[in-house]
């Protein structure tokens, strides 16, 4: 019987924040991810075309309003199978709106408490693998 390996899920983090970039990375490395961290759309857009993710977690603001819409769009149309969330500090109810729109999987809002968003990334990839298994 063939043992069966166990991958570390591939996270795209999107966010023009450096501090940002510098430590929720390292955090979430520690909860078993495999991190690419980029600050720009472009970054973002051409990471998406050269690997694949199982999750998307991209602020929405880079700085650019709304350009993460932009980021989970791109995403959908190339790589469907991945979860997208979307991270922000400035939460408005029409953003929030377009996001269930874009079939967001989750709209996390800064501050954002770590271990509530690795668990509902943790659950939002096993709903997911058992939709596909199932």
């Amino acid at each position: 019987m063939a043992k069966a390996t166990c991958r570390k899920a591939r996270v795209l983090f999107v966010d023009d924040e450096a501090s940002i970039r510098l430590t929720l990375p390292r955090v979430l490395a520690k909860f078993g991810f495999d991190i690419t961290s980029v600050g720009s759309l472009d970054d973002a857009l051409a990471q998406i075309q050269t690997e694949r993710f199982d999750i998307l977690l991209t602020d929405l603001n880079l700085p650019e309003p709304n350009a993460g819409f932009t980021v989970v769009e791109e995403m959908r149309k190339t790589q469907p199978r991945c979860i997208n969330f979307i991270l922000t500090g400035y939460p408005a109810d029409e953003s929030l709106q377009r996001a269930m729109g874009h079939d967001v999987a989750h709209y996390f809002i800064k501050p954002v408490e770590i271990e509530e968003m690795v668990e509902t990334i943790k659950k939002k990839l096993a709903d997911q693998a058992f939709r596909v298994a199932g």
